[in-house]
């Protein structure tokens, strides 16, 4: 990696692989819960789950207040985006090359993308939008890293420029998806 924010953007994407979509949605329906709770509500090994834990609370997806454990904005935003995608994932349409042309997959990355600076703004307030450009430009070398890693795990290939899910991506479903270890 060539600058740490792209660190975090691969330590993000690497974290959301390692299970840990369990715990974010168990704290989404519960919205307080213990650590001894929670463990058992997810059914992870305590040092995968602690690992987890303090990964996710790194990266600033959950919080702990006293002896609860929550989401912060950032995690519910996370989560709801992973519903949202399971909806549209699982969600058969009559033409399944309409919901994932690349047109439409660029429009969807544009307004996730709008969601998220308008999130920004009102915590921030303000927003330099020529830096911002200048790091989403730097930014999007992950993209392919991301890909590459995916391709030698078998979930997907690639062929003349096209990238083109395996068997064995077809047969995941979201939740899978976002659980790999």
């Amino acid at each position: 990696m060539k600058n740490g924010s792209q660190d975090v953007v691969y330590k993000i994407f690497r974290l959301l692989r390692e299970n840990v979509v369990k715990i974010l949605m168990v704290l989404r329906e519960k919205e307080k819960i213990r650590w001894k709770e929670l463990q058992k509500e997810t059914d992870m090994a305590t040092a995968t789950f602690n690992r987890a834990l303090a990964a996710l609370q790194e990266m600033h997806f959950i919080h702990k207040e006293g002896s609860y454990y929550e989401l912060t904005w950032v995690g519910r935003l996370v989560i709801d985006g992973f519903l949202l995608l399971g909806w549209r994932i699982s969600d058969e349409p009559d033409n399944l090359e309409d919901v994932v042309a690349e047109k439409v997959l660029a429009r969807d990355i544009i307004m996730a993308v709008i969601m998220i600076i308008f999130v920004s703004l009102r915590v921030r307030g303000r927003l330099n939008i020529k830096e911002l450009e200048k790091e989403i430009d730097k930014e999007r070398g992950i993209i392919e890293k991301i890909i590459e890693e995916y391709e030698k795990d078998g979930y997907l290939e690639i062929k003349d420029g096209m990238i083109v899910a395996t068997e064995k991506m077809q047969e995941l479903t979201p939740e899978e998806f976002f659980s790999m270890e």
